[in-house]
């Protein structure tokens, strides 16, 4: 594994996945029913979704 892969997180991947769609994180948010700033925590690596709302994520895209 290289380096690159290793420095992949949770955060990465969901704004990642948010970017790719052309969603800001207010829309994702909106779908997701959390806040903005919930949204912005996990991107950042602050806080991790937890189970079901990775689940919930995943299904959104």
């Amino acid at each position: 594994m290289n380096q690159e892969q290793t420095n992949i997180t949770t955060g990465k991947q969901i704004r990642h996945l948010r970017t790719q769609l052309g969603m800001t994180q207010e829309e994702l948010a909106g779908e997701l029913n959390v806040t903005r700033q919930a949204l912005s925590n996990w991107e950042r690596d602050v806080n991790e979704p937890d189970l079901n709302m990775l689940k919930k994520i995943l299904l959104s895209f």
